[in-house]
């Protein structure tokens, strides 16, 4: 009750006092993504713009939108991939040098009934202002945060700036330079998914959702880990413009971005998993 009753006042004076909110806005925004996760947007909507009148994202300026497409990522699909990106957005932390790019593909072929409209992925750049050059990687990884490695790293750096992403086929993890074949979390799963692909259960009808999608996948491992087809998403950067500086990406995203749901995801990696 009285973080309510603070959060009313600092909305009626139409400020709020610099640093000592930042544990206020923290709780908005835990609330907002519990509500989130369990696709409760009647509770996380409200939620998401108490918190965003407090703490308002801002549009980059021109030097940060070069930024944006300077470190955005070179996606590598494997061939005959059945969704395509649907939409990309970048969100620039407002104190430390690190760019979220959310990756938001048609949808996920493990959940047609998820009342998810889309597949959401993330790819963290991390970089130094001085420089420009990549200092760190992370991408989400169902439900995990794996840091790139320092090949990963020197990829980017001698590709401008630009890390190379593998993106598995149908379920759209994304896969670091050199993560497959040397990452067992990551071995893992892309075993566990393409055996799931290639062998469906039979004794389960199929969703009536996933009516037109690919029954299985043909080939074997080893072409379920080719990531050869580039997939460029600057232009989709450029053409729709969606990039923010903000702490709160899901927030962001679902206010100021997109008009469909989506699962929200761990912000920033030094959050953990979710």
């Amino acid at each position: 009750m009285k973080l309510r009753l603070l959060l009313g006042l600092a909305l009626a004076l139409g400020t709020v006092a610099p640093a000592a909110d930042l544990e206020q806005l923290t709780e908005i925004n835990r609330q907002a993504q519990v509500a989130h996760g369990k696709r409760n947007l009647g509770d996380s909507t409200p939620l998401y713009k108490q918190l965003l009148a407090l703490d308002p994202p801002v549009e980059p300026t021109t030097a940060q939108r070069e930024l944006i497409v300077r470190f955005a990522p070179r996606l590598h699909n494997v061939p005959r991939e059945f969704f395509p990106l649907k939409d990309i957005v970048a969100i620039l932390h407002p104190e430390e040098p690190i760019i979220a790019y959310h990756l938001f593909w048609e949808d996920d072929l493990g959940f047609p009934s998820d009342n998810d409209p889309c597949d959401h992925e993330v790819v963290w750049v991390t970089y130094d202002p001085a420089t420009r050059a990549v200092t760190a990687l992370h991408a989400y990884w169902h439900g995990r945060i794996v840091p790139g490695s320092a090949a990963a790293v020197a990829d980017a750096n001698t590709h401008s700036g630009r890390a190379w992403v593998g993106v598995e086929w149908g379920y759209h993890g994304s896969v670091l330079f050199g993560a497959s074949g040397t990452e067992p979390v990551v071995d893992d799963v892309l075993r566990s998914h393409w055996e799931r692909a290639h062998n469906p259960p039979k004794d389960r009808p199929r969703d009536p959702l996933s009516r037109g999608w690919p029954a299985s996948f043909a080939g074997d491992f080893a072409a379920f880990t080719t990531f050869k087809v580039a997939n460029d998403p600057r232009p989709l950067l450029r053409e729709r413009g969606l990039a923010y500086v903000s702490r709160w990406a899901n927030a962001t995203i679902n206010r100021y971005c997109l008009r469909y749901n989506f699962a929200a995801k761990t912000e920033w990696p030094w959050l953990g998993q979710k």
